[in-house]
């Protein structure tokens, strides 16, 4: 637009509230200029609003955001079945726990959790898998039964000491070791991790989630 064009359409915005007469020239000029300032101001206080500041209701999140999210890289010998776990977590959500050889109390409601969850997603269930890195090389008898039993969906990788040390600081989260954290997460199907749950967060924050998630996603 020429600023002939633009001199003129302004002048006929300004002609338009004088005809109207509740303003003045000088007041219609001032109108004009917040009508064309107020988008680039809306967006400059979303930026600086941050992660934690303001954000549609439809976008808000229950859990809490790996920021930037974590490209997981596991030791190359760690396997899921017949394939690399690194292979394994590429092209599906999957949600994962971390915990020993006997799952506790907690460890038994946090894969409750999970399986809920992923059962809740209807069509889009075949859309996630779940995965318990079992710190330990033999599962204990009582896990044995408990994942045939009730989670006989759930992915079981057993994680060496040394390899441990390998995972631990991809999921070393505010200082909190993933050996103490009892904490689900979430990992994207490029294998990046991208958010987590305490372990008595509320299950229907993570159906939540994860359904919108599965909704907007383009992979996986």
């Amino acid at each position: 637009m020429s600023k002939q064009d633009t001199r003129t359409g302004c002048s006929r915005s300004k002609s338009f509230f004088r005809q109207r007469g509740f303003l003045t020239s000088r007041q219609a000029f001032v109108v004009l200029f917040l009508i064309f300032l107020a988008p680039g101001f809306v967006a400059w206080v979303m930026h600086q609003s941050g992660e934690q500041g303001w954000r549609p209701a439809g976008m808000v999140n229950q859990g809490s955001l790996v920021h930037p999210a974590r490209p997981l890289t596991m030791p190359a010998d760690l396997v899921a079945g017949d394939r690399s776990l690194n292979v394994f977590l590429q092209g599906l959500w999957t949600i994962v726990y971390i915990g020993d050889s006997d799952c506790d109390a907690v460890c038994n409601e946090n894969l409750y959790k999970m399986r809920q969850v992923r059962t809740a997603q209807n069509e889009n269930m075949k859309r996630v898998q779940t995965l318990y890195l079992m710190q330990g090389e033999r599962m204990s008898d009582s896990l044995a039964q408990l994942v045939q039993e009730e989670y006989p969906k759930l992915t079981v990788v057993p994680v060496s000491a040394a390899q441990a040390g390998v995972v631990a600081p991809s999921f070393l989260i505010e200082g909190t070791a993933m050996q103490q954290a009892e904490r689900v997460y979430f990992v994207d199907p490029l294998g990046n991790l991208m958010m987590y749950y305490e372990a008595d967060a509320d299950p229907s924050g993570m159906l939540k989630d994860l359904g919108k998630l599965l909704k907007y996603s383009k992979i996986g």
